[in-house]
């Protein structure tokens, strides 16, 4: 449900002061593999779910007077299903397709539970049984770890958050003429869609966006275009009834909008409906507009109130799940370095039971405040943060000497080096957090063939009728 800005294109920007020509632009997708409107479609009989959760077929093909067979990617579809296709793009992976008619229905076919599908980019699987998709995704990890030749001791059977309990999203918002949108961008395009009747999101996210997309119809520019980052939070320390939304506006188009008047209705927007915190991006830089108390996400014991925009587990009850294993994992551990800790998410809860912790993450805003919930419980001597990345800088075997223990949570790339250098210390225990089987596997390799079993993987499903999943593994010398 989010997306990220490409620095390759900010760069080559940097680089010509003038605007693509219509010329250049046809060229660049063509080059892109755009098939033209008129291609003819093809019929196809899929035969499983990728990765990214579109049904893949075999099919040949003629382009350009050649015929070849190629893989057919087709959202929406199901295993066993026969189809006719309108093919899209043609690149060296395969053909994109979207469905033209439905032939043959899986049994497995269900009617989406929300009528934003399937344009609305958030979710991929709203068509299909949801048994069949948890059964997807555990057998998605599974396959990862067989192919790298990794024995789990166990895999746990799949837990699901409930429907209706995601507790962050990032909104798009764009002007157009005389009123603005605010929802997801569409798949395999770039309009926004609005997903009423979400079954995933929290009833206050819905609330949000809707009171989001009234503000921007009335008060803002046409042209405008952002992202909004929103937090569902678990208290402030002020008014019980207040929504404990935090909200992050960051524009994505060029000029910024933020005049002492615009500013000044924002305030007074989310004073009406009672955020618990306002940020807007100021040339990169969060600046708080409205704030009346600390917004506080619970790590166990410690209040913690995160900086704006901060990355919170997706689900209250999926993040219950991770601390839980992270508890079973560490044992009798009392030495632990959090690497990619964030806000402290999976190594405060633990505080009771260890006597140090060192967290190590390249946010200054999220160790600052780790580092503030920590000192203001009383415990704050306990536990020692360090700014680094870790992808070029990780920690070495030396630097990890005297800890039991080790927390890992890192990207969707993983954390290649920093698990190199943890095959090479003395530390017995990893408990290892992924967004990402396909580099859970990779690094899951690195410390297998030096000397860990993997004892157990929980996969836990926070994202409802998506491809994406959360996983953890107990690592032992």
């Amino acid at each position: 449900m989010s997306n990220l800005t490409n620095k390759g294109d900010q760069q080559m920007a940097r680089q010509s002061n003038r605007k693509p020509s219509k010329k250049r632009s046809a060229k660049s997708n063509q080059m892109a593999g755009r098939l033209p409107r008129n291609a003819p479609p093809i019929e196809v009989t899929i035969s499983h779910i990728g990765g990214r959760g579109d049904g893949i077929a075999k099919a040949l093909y003629t382009h350009n007077y050649s015929e070849a067979e190629h893989d057919v990617f087709v959202p929406a579809s199901l295993p066993g299903e026969r189809l006719l296709v309108q093919p899209l793009s043609l690149t060296s992976q395969g053909i994109k397709a979207r469905i033209i008619e439905l032939y043959t229905p899986s049994p497995d076919r269900h009617s989406p539970r929300c009528d934003a599908f399937p344009a609305c980019g958030g979710c991929r699987f709203q068509h299909w049984d949801e048994t069949e998709i948890s059964n997807w995704k555990s057998a998605l990890v599974a396959n990862f770890l067989d192919r790298t030749k990794i024995k789990a001791g166990t895999i746990r059977p799949l837990y699901s958050s409930p429907l209706k309990s995601r507790r962050r999203a990032s909104f798009h918002l764009k002007c157009i003429a005389d009123r603005a949108i605010v929802g997801f961008r569409e798949h395999m395009g770039q309009h926004i869609i609005s997903p009423d009747g979400c079954a995933v999101l929290h009833p206050n996210l819905l609330a949000l966006q809707n009171a989001l997309q009234d503000f921007a119809s009335a008060h803002l520019p046409s042209g405008f275009a952002a992202d909004a980052h929103a937090n569902l939070l678990d208290r402030s320390t002020g008014n019980a009834k207040d929504s404990n939304i935090c909200l992050y506006i960051e524009p994505i188009s060029g000029a910024q909008p933020w005049s002492p008047d615009m500013l000044a209705k924002l305030g007074d927007w989310a004073a009406s409906i009672r955020l618990a915190r306002l940020s807007v991006s100021d040339h990169g830089s969060p600046m708080t507009l409205f704030a009346p108390e600390i917004p506080v996400v619970q790590f166990g014991k410690i209040g913690v109130s995160p900086p704006p925009g901060a990355f919170l587990q997706a689900t209250r009850d999926g993040e219950a799940m991770l601390q839980n294993a992270i508890a079973e994992i560490a044992g009798s551990a009392r030495q632990i370095v959090d690497l990619f800790a964030g806000c402290g998410t999976l190594s405060l809860p633990l505080l009771d039971n260890i006597t140090n912790l060192l967290a190590v993450e390249q946010s200054e805003g999220a160790l600052a405040a780790l580092k503030f919930g920590v000192d203001a419980a009383g415990i704050g001597g306990r536990v020692k943060t360090a700014g680094r990345n870790l992808f070029d800088a990780p920690l070495m075997p030396d630097e990890l000497e005297g800890f039991d223990m080790a927390i890992l949570d890192p990207p969707r790339s993983g954390a290649a080096a920093q698990c190199q250098m943890l095959a090479q210390s003395g530390i017995a225990t990893i408990a290892m957090v992924s967004c990402n089987p396909a580099s859970f596997a990779r690094d899951a390799a690195i410390l297998t063939e030096s000397g860990f079993q993997l004892e157990w993987v929980q996969v836990i499903d926070q994202f409802s009728f998506s491809n994406h999943l959360e996983m953890i593994g107990g690592f032992r010398r």
